[in-house]
């Protein structure tokens, strides 16, 4: 298949498009970032920032592993542009498993796995039409005495 000069400059285009509005989506949560990382103390950041596109209405998910014998803290948020957001973390076979709506603090969970598995952590937008960015940090310490939530 050969590509004419126009189709080629097209995608180029269309290239640099993505790239930027991804680039520039990342670049507008950071600050968002850095606070999320701090929020997760006393528990040690696993050095992963795991960020989200949030379009319309539609949830966006994020794929993760957790290890068994860990404490966990899950920190959620995102960009000013994006507002509230709410998040449910689901097990490998969809089952909710946790839903920050109407939690006492709605932008992290806390938790002790008891077997290494994937998590399913969906963030959506609070207000209807919004989005932007979303992240999720995650810390993680050793387990002292009493775990906090069994998974």
């Amino acid at each position: 298949m050969k590509l004419s000069q126009q189709n080629i400059k097209l995608l180029v285009s269309v290239f640099l498009l993505f790239f930027t509005i991804s680039f520039s989506a990342n670049a507008q949560c950071k600050p968002a970032m850095k606070e999320g990382i701090k929020k997760l103390a006393p528990y040690m950041h696993n050095g992963v920032v795991n960020t989200v596109t949030v379009i319309l209405d539609e949830p966006s998910e994020i794929h993760l592993s957790v290890y068994k014998g860990l404490n966990y803290k899950f920190q959620i948020g995102s960009e000013d542009a994006l507002g509230k957001v709410s998040f449910r973390v689901l097990d490998e076979y969809k089952t909710e498993i946790y839903n920050s709506a109407g939690s006492n603090d709605p932008l992290s969970f806390v938790f002790f796995s008891n077997a290494s598995q994937n998590l399913i952590v969906e963030i959506y937008p609070m207000e209807k039409g919004k989005q932007g960015c979303a992240f999720l940090v995650v810390g993680v310490k050793e387990p002292k005495n009493i775990a906090v939530r069994n998974l």
